[in-house]
């Protein structure tokens, strides 16, 4: 089976809208919102104590500030409504303040994606799952149903035609871990498909 590239692929922008690790490529996630007045407020009253943590964990100014822009516009923006529910907002917005500088201040900048990257990410494969699941298709059928690390492994490199390192770099793995799940899927999609009268093409390879 080969993709139909004229079939537009959850906004990724096609095999090649991710090649500025810079830049995410699912540019619907990518846009900010507009800030709601109070959600506006609230980011001015609370921006300096924000910035002043995130600078002194990261230690620099820019990586911070830049940081603080990207939790405030892409996230706590996008679910401000929901938060408001939340009985303690404070508590809940520095706790995604928290996870993002914590994840800054430990991940390597040249081998693994930024915070903004992983929660692009997250939801871009989140709204795949869903497309695939209501495909025709009965391989992208099953490659809905696989777990989460080798659902992403699976529509990394066979529909989105990624190289195996580019894969380890955007997932966080070694690419002997990414072969790992390769294998495991390709076993579950054995066993969804009804065993080894499917074959299916990944890299080259027959399934």
């Amino acid at each position: 089976m080969t993709e139909n590239s004229e079939v537009p692929f959850f906004s990724t922008g096609g095999p090649d809208g991710w090649s500025d690790r810079e830049a995410p490529p699912w540019q619907v996630l990518a846009e900010p919102v507009v800030l709601p007045l109070d959600c506006q407020a609230f980011y001015l009253s609370h921006v300096g104590p924000y910035q002043g943590y995130a600078e002194t964990v990261l230690g620099d100014s820019g990586a911070a500030w830049q940081l603080i822009h990207e939790v405030f516009v892409y996230i706590i923006a996008v679910a401000w409504s929901d938060l408001l529910d939340e009985p303690e907002l404070e508590a809940s917005t520095w706790e995604v303040l928290r996870s993002a500088v914590a994840y800054e201040s430990r991940r390597n900048v040249n081998s693994s994606p930024s915070f903004f990257w992983r929660i692009t990410f997250g939801h871009a494969m989140a709204s795949s799952r869903l497309e695939l699941a209501a495909e025709q298709d009965e391989v992208r059928q099953a490659i809905a149903q696989l777990p989460a690390r080798q659902f992403d492994v699976m529509v990394l490199l066979y529909l989105m035609g990624r190289s195996r390192r580019d894969v380890a770099w955007l997932l966080g793995l070694h690419p002997n871990t990414v072969d790992h799940h390769r294998r495991l899927a390709r076993r579950q999609l054995r066993k969804l498909l009804g065993g080894p009268v499917q074959r299916i093409a990944i890299e080259g390879e027959i399934a």
